[in-house]
Protein backbone atom coordinates (compact mmCIF):
# COMPACT_ATOMS: atom_id res chain seq x y z
CA UNK A 1 0.00 0.00 0.00
CA UNK A 2 1.28 3.53 -0.60
CA UNK A 3 2.28 5.78 1.51
CA UNK A 4 -0.99 8.12 0.91
CA UNK A 5 -3.17 5.18 0.17
CA UNK A 6 -2.30 4.27 4.07
CA UNK A 7 -2.76 7.84 5.69
CA UNK A 8 -6.26 7.90 3.83
CA UNK A 9 -7.29 4.35 4.88
CA UNK A 10 -6.03 5.52 8.43
CA UNK A 11 -7.87 8.69 8.72
CA UNK A 12 -11.05 7.09 7.02
CA UNK A 13 -10.77 4.60 9.88
CA UNK A 14 -9.93 6.69 12.29
CA UNK A 15 -13.10 9.26 11.62
CA UNK A 16 -15.54 6.36 11.46
CA UNK A 17 -14.16 5.03 14.54
CA UNK A 18 -14.66 7.93 16.60
CA UNK A 19 -18.27 8.57 14.90
CA UNK A 20 -19.24 5.30 15.93
CA UNK A 21 -17.86 5.70 19.51
CA UNK A 22 -19.38 8.70 19.51
CA UNK A 23 -22.81 7.51 18.80
CA UNK A 24 -22.52 5.00 22.06
CA UNK A 25 -21.66 7.77 24.04
CA UNK A 26 -24.32 10.50 23.03
CA UNK A 27 -27.17 8.45 22.46
CA UNK A 28 -27.01 6.72 25.37
CA UNK A 29 -30.96 7.10 25.39
CA UNK A 30 -31.11 4.50 22.21
CA UNK A 31 -29.16 2.00 23.88
CA UNK A 32 -30.92 2.14 27.22
CA UNK A 33 -33.67 1.27 25.43
CA UNK A 34 -31.90 -2.07 24.28
CA UNK A 35 -31.49 -2.37 28.00
CA UNK A 36 -27.95 -1.77 28.58
CA UNK A 37 -26.32 1.29 28.90
CA UNK A 38 -23.91 1.09 25.28
CA UNK A 39 -20.90 3.53 26.00
CA UNK A 40 -19.71 2.07 29.10
CA UNK A 41 -20.13 -1.83 28.34
CA UNK A 42 -20.08 -2.02 24.93
CA UNK A 43 -18.60 0.94 23.05
CA UNK A 44 -15.02 -0.95 23.11
CA UNK A 45 -16.22 -3.84 21.73
CA UNK A 46 -16.25 -2.08 18.18
CA UNK A 47 -12.38 -2.28 18.24
CA UNK A 48 -12.52 -5.62 18.82
CA UNK A 49 -14.03 -6.46 16.39
CA UNK A 50 -11.73 -3.91 13.81
CA UNK A 51 -8.88 -5.87 15.38
CA UNK A 52 -9.93 -9.51 14.13
CA UNK A 53 -11.36 -8.11 11.06
CA UNK A 54 -8.12 -6.85 10.18
CA UNK A 55 -5.95 -9.09 11.67
CA UNK A 56 -7.65 -11.84 9.31
CA UNK A 57 -7.20 -9.42 6.49
CA UNK A 58 -11.07 -10.21 5.70
CA UNK A 59 -13.11 -7.85 3.08
CA UNK A 60 -16.25 -5.96 2.98
CA UNK A 61 -17.94 -9.22 1.59
CA UNK A 62 -16.70 -11.50 4.49
CA UNK A 63 -18.78 -9.27 7.05
CA UNK A 64 -22.31 -11.40 6.85
CA UNK A 65 -19.84 -14.50 7.61
CA UNK A 66 -17.88 -12.26 10.13
CA UNK A 67 -21.53 -11.27 11.91
CA UNK A 68 -23.16 -14.87 12.03
CA UNK A 69 -19.22 -16.15 13.51
CA UNK A 70 -19.68 -13.93 16.04
CA UNK A 71 -23.15 -14.30 16.81
CA UNK A 72 -22.20 -18.30 17.10
CA UNK A 73 -19.68 -17.03 19.92
CA UNK A 74 -22.25 -15.35 22.16
CA UNK A 75 -23.96 -18.66 21.88
CA UNK A 76 -21.27 -20.74 22.78
CA UNK A 77 -20.49 -18.06 25.49
CA UNK A 78 -23.85 -19.14 26.88
CA UNK A 79 -23.32 -22.31 26.53
CA UNK A 80 -19.67 -22.56 28.30
CA UNK A 81 -21.80 -20.70 31.08
CA UNK A 82 -24.42 -23.49 31.15
CA UNK A 83 -21.65 -26.16 31.71
CA UNK A 84 -20.62 -24.54 34.28
CA UNK A 85 -23.68 -24.55 36.43
CA UNK A 86 -23.78 -28.03 35.51
CA UNK A 87 -20.37 -29.07 36.18
CA UNK A 88 -21.34 -26.95 40.11
CA UNK A 89 -24.20 -29.49 40.24
CA UNK A 90 -21.51 -32.32 41.07
CA UNK A 91 -20.85 -32.77 44.74
CA UNK A 92 -17.75 -31.40 45.96
CA UNK A 93 -16.80 -29.96 42.93
CA UNK A 94 -14.52 -26.50 43.28
CA UNK A 95 -16.07 -23.29 41.30
CA UNK A 96 -13.13 -22.95 39.40
CA UNK A 97 -12.53 -26.49 38.18
CA UNK A 98 -15.80 -26.20 36.97
CA UNK A 99 -15.25 -23.34 35.58
CA UNK A 100 -11.74 -24.95 34.64
CA UNK A 101 -13.75 -27.94 32.83
CA UNK A 102 -16.42 -25.89 31.19
CA UNK A 103 -13.91 -23.97 29.15
CA UNK A 104 -11.87 -26.84 28.21
CA UNK A 105 -15.12 -29.19 27.23
CA UNK A 106 -17.11 -25.72 25.75
CA UNK A 107 -13.90 -24.70 23.94
CA UNK A 108 -12.89 -28.14 22.21
CA UNK A 109 -16.73 -28.89 21.03
CA UNK A 110 -17.03 -25.11 20.07
CA UNK A 111 -13.56 -25.98 17.83
CA UNK A 112 -14.37 -28.77 16.23
CA UNK A 113 -17.93 -27.85 15.20
CA UNK A 114 -16.64 -24.67 13.47
CA UNK A 115 -13.13 -25.95 12.41
CA UNK A 116 -14.83 -29.03 11.12
CA UNK A 117 -17.89 -29.36 10.32
CA UNK A 118 -18.84 -25.86 9.24
CA UNK A 119 -15.98 -25.14 7.86
CA UNK A 120 -17.35 -24.97 4.09
CA UNK A 121 -20.30 -22.50 5.84
CA UNK A 122 -20.58 -18.77 6.73
CA UNK A 123 -20.28 -20.09 10.40
CA UNK A 124 -16.54 -20.46 9.87
CA UNK A 125 -14.62 -17.82 10.76
CA UNK A 126 -13.11 -19.40 14.16
CA UNK A 127 -11.42 -15.66 15.37
CA UNK A 128 -15.21 -14.16 15.56
CA UNK A 129 -16.48 -17.31 17.41
CA UNK A 130 -13.38 -16.82 20.03
CA UNK A 131 -14.26 -12.89 20.17
CA UNK A 132 -18.07 -13.51 20.94
CA UNK A 133 -16.90 -16.08 24.05
CA UNK A 134 -14.60 -13.76 25.10
CA UNK A 135 -16.74 -11.03 24.74
CA UNK A 136 -19.61 -12.79 26.62
CA UNK A 137 -17.55 -13.48 29.34
CA UNK A 138 -16.80 -9.90 29.81
CA UNK A 139 -20.06 -8.57 30.02
CA UNK A 140 -20.44 -11.82 32.81
CA UNK A 141 -23.00 -13.71 30.74
CA UNK A 142 -25.26 -11.40 30.08
CA UNK A 143 -25.99 -7.92 28.19
CA UNK A 144 -26.42 -10.62 24.74
CA UNK A 145 -28.73 -7.25 23.32
CA UNK A 146 -26.27 -4.86 23.79
CA UNK A 147 -23.38 -7.89 22.37
CA UNK A 148 -25.24 -8.00 19.18
CA UNK A 149 -26.14 -4.41 18.63
CA UNK A 150 -22.32 -4.03 19.14
CA UNK A 151 -20.96 -6.87 16.68
CA UNK A 152 -23.54 -5.54 14.21
CA UNK A 153 -22.21 -2.23 14.82
CA UNK A 154 -18.67 -2.74 14.74
CA UNK A 155 -18.58 -5.47 11.78
CA UNK A 156 -20.51 -2.48 9.79
CA UNK A 157 -17.46 -0.21 10.73
CA UNK A 158 -15.21 -2.82 9.60
CA UNK A 159 -16.63 -3.62 5.85
CA UNK A 160 -17.07 -0.07 5.38
CA UNK A 161 -13.23 0.66 6.53
CA UNK A 162 -12.05 -1.83 4.40
CA UNK A 163 -14.03 -0.76 1.60
CA UNK A 164 -12.31 2.63 2.18
CA UNK A 165 -9.12 0.26 2.54
CA UNK A 166 -9.69 -1.17 -1.57
CA UNK A 167 -10.36 2.14 -2.67
CA UNK A 168 -7.61 4.21 -1.51
CA UNK A 169 -5.40 0.95 -2.57
CA UNK A 170 -6.83 1.37 -6.06
CA UNK A 171 -6.56 5.00 -6.22
CA UNK A 172 -3.34 5.31 -4.91
CA UNK A 173 -0.97 2.28 -5.44
CA UNK A 174 2.46 1.48 -3.79
CA UNK A 175 5.26 2.48 -6.35
CA UNK A 176 7.90 0.31 -6.67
Amino acid sequence: MSRKAVVIFSLWTSFFSALFYFLYGFLPGLFSALGYDGFSACGWIMFVCLAVYFGMGLTPKDAPSALLSAFCGLIWGQVDFLLNRLFLLIPHIPGDLAMFLSVVVGTAVTMYIHIDLLKNTPFRQMPFVFAGVCLTFSQGGSNEVGLVTTFVVGIALCAICTFMMGFAMKRWPRRS
